[in-house]
């Protein structure tokens, strides 16, 4: 594509096509074997990229693997995390969480390709599990794909398509998922503009900080975050939610037990009616769910009072 005419995209698809138009090169040399230190800023192979279609996959992150559901792959999938709850997968071996995959489970399942969405605190054991697997009789590659920012996400459908041999499949995935948050914008706009703290626990107050992926949802439907300053998921103090004075409070604690919304009712706006609780944590998974969750974040936006966007 044109400069021109990348020029001419709006930022958040020409941000999107950017990331997916240049992914991992499968010539490279793999980034484990010169030993640098992924930092999750693109697509990277760890190992050498498949010479063939992916039949085995193992996925360390629920987006990924909705990804590979929503692509029609579902069959290919032979391992996911603790964390995947969708339904398609319910069936499969669990190969451990975010950041403590277990190597035995995942060489146990016999991959071709391991993907993994990049996340800090889990850095150190999938660079193990990559030395591990290149040190074996039967190595895989690793396929880090970025999942910080929605640009990533919209770019994941791509990046991912093309690994899997379906780029087809990954370029129609990731154009319904670009056409759905363009809805969302152009249906936000439409709403006054709220003051908004985003909550992601309750029992210990954790919030969606600067950086983050609601954050980035809040700006993109007009609104504001609350949380100015920070982590992108800081653990808040309540004073300081109770001082920010939110006109709204979207509450995404959906795995906790609901006698920890008491813990809320210092904040006026949940005083006054104005909390807004998830049916699901679609919101917190930058993948093919989100524009599901999206749904319920323009539901939420239409509760509380409006004021001025300081």
């Amino acid at each position: 594509m044109s400069g021109a005419a990348m020029r001419a995209l709006p930022p958040l698809v020409a941000a999107a096509l950017t990331i997916s138009l240049a992914p991992p090169a499968r010539g490279a040399e793999p980034a484990a074997a010169r030993g640098e230190l992924l930092d999750g800023s693109g697509p990277a192979w760890v190992g050498p990229p498949p010479a063939r279609p992916p039949r085995r996959v193992v996925t360390l992150a629920p987006s990924l693997t909705d990804t590979l559901v929503a692509m029609g792959l579902r069959d290919r999938i032979v391992g996911v995390t603790l964390s995947d709850q969708a339904p398609e997968v319910a069936s499969l071996p669990r190969v451990g969480g975010y950041a403590d995959p277990s190597p035995e489970v995942i060489f146990g399942l016999r991959p071709d390709l391991v993907l993994w969405a990049y996340r800090d605190q889990a850095l150190l054991p999938v660079q193990r599990l990559a030395e591990l697997s290149l040190a074996s009789a039967r190595p895989f590659p690793i396929l880090v794909v970025p999942v910080e920012t929605l640009a990533d996400a919209l770019a994941a459908p791509r990046i991912v398509g093309e690994a899997m041999g379906e780029a087809e499949a990954g370029r129609a995935l990731q154009a319904s998922m670009m056409a759905g948050v363009e809805r969302f914008r152009e249906r936000a706009r439409r709403l006054l503009r709220r003051r908004v703290l985003f909550v992601v626990g309750r029992e210990r107050l954790v919030v969606a900080g600067p950086g983050s992926f609601p954050d980035e949802l809040l700006r993109l439907a007009g609104c504001e975050n609350v949380v100015i300053r920070g982590p992108r998921w800081p653990a808040y103090p309540l004073e300081r939610a109770v001082a920010d004075d939110p006109d709204l409070v979207v509450d995404a604690s959906v795995n906790e037990p609901e006698s920890s919304v008491a813990r809320l009712a210092a904040i006026p706006a949940v005083r006054r009616g104005s909390r807004f609780a998830l049916r699901s944590d679609d919101l917190l998974h930058p993948g093919p769910k989100m524009i599901v969750g999206l749904e319920e974040l323009l539901q939420a936006l239409q509760t509380g009072s409006p004021r001025a966007v300081r």
